[in-house]
C-alpha cells in the first residue's frame, strides 16, 4: 500500500496494525513500520501499481509505480524479500511532467501492456488549498494518459467473459499481468469443478512458470474450500509458497479435517518465514486449533524476522483476558522461558494482564518472579519491572494493588538492590520499591538523580519514582539541578519540567519561576506548559506576568485556554485582565491578517540561520523540520509547505482546515491538573496525550474528571503576537526553504517571494 506524507510504502498483513499519521491507537497496539527508508520528492503520493508487462523492456517490469502529486511525476520502487516481509529501494522516476498541475492519482496496466495514468489535473494539490478557495478548484481538465514503448500496438476485439475455462487457464501464462489477473478472477467466480482439477494439476506442475502457478492457486483458494487431499499435498509441498498458501486457505476455511489440522500443527517447526507468518494469522481462525501454544511456538521459531513478532502479538493479546493462566503455564517451559523473542514480548504481556478483569496482580507477580529466576537473561524481568513502575506512577495500579505487589515482590526486589549491587536490574528493582516508599530504595533514587555521572535517562526515571513517592526533599534536589545548567544537561532539565506536573506542591511553581529567567529559549515554553497545569502554579505565574517579570506573550493561546478550564474564579479574572476574551471558535478575520502578512513578508528580508532558532523556540515544541523539533503535530519538512499560499494559511489560520487527529483534547484530573494535547490513546485503562514538547502524558481512566475535545487546532492562532516582526521575517526565511539553509541545493518553495539575507 502507498501512503501520503508519511513513509510511502507499507506491506499490509492480515491482523497487523500500522503507524498512524495522526490520531489515537487502540490499547496494546504494537505498530508495524513502513518498508522503506527513503523518500521521493516532496513525499506526496497517490496510487500504487505493480507493473509487469512484456510491452516494456525488462528494466521496467516487476516494479511498483506510484504517483507523486507535488513532484508531478511517477516514482518507482523495487521490492526485495526480507524474511516474511519486504524492503523497497528506489529506482529512477518513470516520468516527470513539465506542468505543475499534473497530478497522477492512479496507475494501471492496460490490455496492450502499456501503463495508463489518471491525471487529476488541478492547480490545488491539497485539501487545505481547496477548502480555502473552493471556487478555484478545476473540475474540467482531468485526463487519462496511455504511455507506450516505441510502436506498441493497441489491443482490441477481445472479451474475456466469453472465453472458455481452458482459454482462461491459458491466459494465466500471459506475460501481461492484466490478462493473468482478470483470468484468475473469472476462473474463481465460475468455480467449475472440472476446471478446478485442471488448476490443481497446473499448480503442482513444476515445469510451469511460477507466476502462472501462483495465479492458478489464487483462483482456486479464492473460490472456496480446497479438496482435502489436495490441501494436504500443498501443506507437504517442497515449495514454501505453496505451503504458506495451504495454511492461509485453512484459516479462510475455518474448519479442516483432522489430517490437515495435524499438518498445521507440524508447521510450527517450518523453516519458512512465510509459512510461520500465515500460521500466526490462522491460529485463531481455525476451529479446534489451540492458538496460544501455536503462537508461542511460531514466535520462538521465527528468529530475527521483523514482522512475525508483531503479528503474533496482535493475535495473542486478545486471548490473554481469558487464557492468561494457560499462557503463564506455557511460559515456564524451557523452550519459551529461554527464547529471546518470547522474553522480549513479556513487558507487553504484563501490561495486558494488568488491564484484565479476570486476572491481575498475583499473576503478574508470578510471571516477574519466574523471569527473575531465569539464569539466561534478566532483561525481560527488568523490562517488566519498568512497566510496573510506569503503571504505578501513572496511577493505573491503584493503592490496594500497589500494596499487594509490595507483599508479593518486595523480598525479591530488596535482595536485588541491597548491598553495593550496581547492575541495571538492581536499579530498576529499587525504582519499583521507591514508588511505595521503601527507605533504602529512596536513598538509591536520590543518589542516582543527584549524580551527573549517571545517564540522563536513569536520572529521569529516578525522578519519576521520587515523584510517585512524594519524597519530601525532592524539590530541593530539583532546585539544585536547575541552578546548575553546566553540570546538568538541557535534556535532563527538560525531563524535570515535563515530569513535575504530577506533584501537587506549591513549591514547584516557586522553584521553576525562580530559574525561568536564565533558562534556554527551548526550555521556557516547557516551563510555561508546566506552570499552566495546576491552579496554584498558574496564580504564581500570572503574578509574575502582572509584575512584568514575564511577558504576556510567553503563553500561547492554547495555554490561556487551558487556564480558562480552571474552576478558580480569581484565576479566571486574572486571565481576563491580561488577555481579555479568548475565542473558542476560529477567528474569521484571519484571512485579512494573511493578506497583510503576505505583503509584509514579501517586502522585507529575513535571515534563515536566525530563523532556525526562532523555529526551535516557537514551532519546534510540536513540529519537526529537517529532523529537529518534536513530533506532536505533523513533520513539516514535507507537509503543509507545498506552496507559499498554503504555508501562510497553515501558519496564520491553523483552524481553517483541521484534521480530526489534530484537534486538541483537554483533560482535567480529579487532582486538579489540566493537560492539553493530541489524543494518542483512549482506552478503558487510560488516556494518553501527546503534549507540547513531545512528551506522552498518561492519565489513568479513574483520574479523569473531564475530557473535552476542542473544535480548534492544537496549533494556536496568534503567532504574530508571540514574536517580533524581525523574528517573523527570519522564521519565514527559514521555513520557506526546501532544505536547510547551509545546503547549497536549498530553494524557495513554490510561490515564495520572501527575500533571504
Amino acid at each position: 500500500m502507498s501512503a501520503c506524507v508519511i513513509d510511502h510504502l507499507w506491506h499490509l498483513t492480515e491482523t497487523g496494525y500500522y503507524h498512524r499519521q495522526g490520531g489515537p491507537y487502540p490499547p496494546f497496539t504494537w505498530k508495524i513500520e513502513s518498508i522503506v527508508d527513503h523518500k521521493h520528492q516532496q513525499a506526496a503520493y497517490c496510487g500504487i501499481h505493480y507493473f509487469d508487462s512484456d510491452a516494456y523492456p525488462p528494466e521496467y517490469r516487476d516494479r511498483l509505480v506510484m504517483g507523486n502529486i507535488h513532484g508531478n511525476c511517477i516514482n518507482v520502487d523495487v521490492l526485495e524479500r526480507r524474511g516474511s516481509t519486504y524492503f523497497a529501494t528506489p529506482r529512477p522516476d518513470f516520468l516527470s511532467a513539465n506542468d505543475a498541475w499534473f497530478m497522477p492519482v492512479a496507475q494501471k496496466t492496460g490490455p496492450d501492456g502499456c501503463l495508463y495514468v489518471l491525471d487529476w489535473y488541478d492547480r490545488y494539490h491539497c485539501y487545505q488549498d481547496a477548502r480555502r478557495d473552493p471556487k478555484g478548484i478545476d473540475r474540467l481538465k482531468g485526463r487519462l494518459y496511455r504511455i507506450r514503448y516505441k510502436n506498441n500496438p493497441r489491443v482490441t476485439g477481445f472479451d474475456l467473459s466469453k472465453e472458455t475455462d481452458d482459454e482462461l487457464i491459458e491466459r494465466l501464462h500471459s506475460k501481461n499481468d492484466y490478462f493473468r489477473g482478470i483470468a484468475q478472477r473469472l476462473l474463481c467466480e465460475r468455480n467449475h469443478e472440472q476446471t478446478n482439477l485442471k488448476l490443481q494439476r497446473l499448480i503442482l506442475n513444476n515445469q510451469a512458470p511460477k507466476k502462472t502457478r501462483m495465479h492458478a492457486l489464487w483462483a482456486l483458494v479464492s473460490a472456496g474450500r480446497l479438496q482435502d487431499g489436495f490441501h494436504q499435498i500443498l501443506l507437504n509441498s517442497d515449495d514454501a509458497s505453496l505451503r504458506a498458501w495451504g495454511v492461509r486457505a485453512a484459516g479462510n476455511q475455518h474448519e479442516v479435517s483432522p489430517q490437515v489440522l495435524s499438518l498445521l500443527y507440524s508447521k510450527t517447526e517450518d523453516h519458512s518465514p512465510d509459512v510461520l507468518l500465515q500460521l500466526a494469522i490462522a491460529s485463531q481462525k481455525i476451529d479446534k486449533m489451540e492458538p496460544v501454544s501455536t503462537l508461542l511456538k511460531v514466535l520462538a521459531k521465527c528468529g530475527d524476522d521483523a514482522l512475525i513478532p508483531h503479528i503474533v502479538w496482535q493475535n495473542l493479546y486478545p486471548l490473554l483476558d481469558d487464557q492468561s493462566p494457560h499462557f503463564l503455564e506455557l511460559i515456564e517451559r524451557d523452550e519459551f522461558l529461554n527464547n529471546r523473542n518470547v522474553l522480549r514480548l513479556m513487558p507487553r504481556v504484563v501490561d495486558r494482564i494488568l488491564a484484565s478483569r479476570k486476572v491481575g496482580i498475583p499473576e503478574v507477580a508470578g510471571l516477574v518472579a519466574v523471569l527473575l529466576n531465569s539464569k539466561q537473561d534478566t532483561s525481560a524481568a527488568e523490562n517488566c519491572l519498568a512497566v510496573l513502575t510506569e503503571r504505578i506512577q501513572t496511577g493505573e495500579i491503584n493503592s490496594p494493588k500497589v500494596q499487594q505487589l509490595k507483599r508479593l515482590l518486595e523480598p525479591k526486589l530488596v535482595q536485588l538492590y541491597s548491598g553495593n549491587q550496581q547492575t541495571s536490574l538492581a536499579l530498576t528493582a529499587a525504582l519499583v520499591s521507591a514508588t511505595w516508599q521503601e527507605p533504602r530504595a529512596l536513598e538509591i533514587c536520590h543518589a542516582v538523580l543527584r549524580s551527573n555521572k549517571r545517564d540522563d535517562n536513569q536520572r529521569a526515571i529516578a525522578l519519576q519514582a521520587l515523584i510517585t513517592a512524594n519524597e519530601k526533599s525532592l524539590i530541593g534536589t530539583v532546585d539544585e539541578i536547575l541552578a546548575s545548567p553546566k553540570q546538568n544537561s538541557q535534556r535532563l532539565r527538560e525531563s524535570i519540567l515535563a515530569s513535575l506536573g504530577r506533584l501537587e506542591r506549591a513549591e514547584v511553581g516557586t522553584v521553576v519561576l525562580k530559574h525561568y529567567p536564565k533558562m534556554e529559549a527551548e526550555l521556557k515554553p516547557k516551563a510555561i506548559e508546566l506552570l499552566t497545569g495546576r491552579t496554584k502554579w498558574s496564580h504564581q505565574l500570572l503574578e509574575q506576568i502582572g509584575k512584568k517579570q514575564i511577558p504576556t506573550n510567553a503563553l500561547n493561546v492554547n495555554q490561556v485556554r487551558k487556564l480558562l478550564n480552571s474552576p478558580d474564579k480569581k484565576l479566571l479574572q486574572a486571565v481576563q485582565k491580561h488577555w481579555g476574551t479568548i475565542r473558542t471558535q476560529r477567528d474569521p478575520k484571519r484571512e485579512e491578517l494573511i493578506a497583510k502578512m503576505k505583503v509584509f513578508l514579501q517586502s522585507s528580508t529575513g535571515d534563515a540561520v536566525k530563523g532556525r532558532q526562532i523555529f526551535k523556540k516557537v514551532c519546534g515544541q510540536c513540529h519537526k523540520m529537517y529532523g529537529e523539533g518534536q513530533e506532536v503535530g505533523p513533520d513539516i519538512t514535507l507537509n503543509g509547505r507545498a506552496s507559499f499560499t498554503q504555508l501562510l494559511s497553515n501558519v496564520f489560520d491553523p483552524s481553517l482546515v483541521i484534521g480530526a487527529s489534530y484537534q486538541g483534547t483537554t483533560v482535567v484530573t480529579t487532582q486538579g491538573r489540566v493537560i492539553t494535547g493530541l489524543l494518542a490513546e483512549d482506552s478503558a485503562q487510560r488516556i494518553v496525550l501527546k503534549v507540547q514538547g513531545g512528551k506522552l502524558e498518561t492519565i489513568a481512566r479513574n483520574d479523569v474528571e473531564i475530557s473535552k475535545r476542542s473544535e480548534l487546532s492544537l496549533m494556536p492562532e496568534g503567532l504574530e503576537k508571540q514574536i517580533k516582526p524581525d523574528e517573523m521575517l527570519d522564521l519565514f526565511a527559514y521555513i520557506t526553504l526546501t532544505r536547510p539553509p547551509e545546503d547549497p541545493a536549498a530553494r524557495l518553495i513554490p510561490g515564495t517571494k520572501v527575500k533571504k539575507r
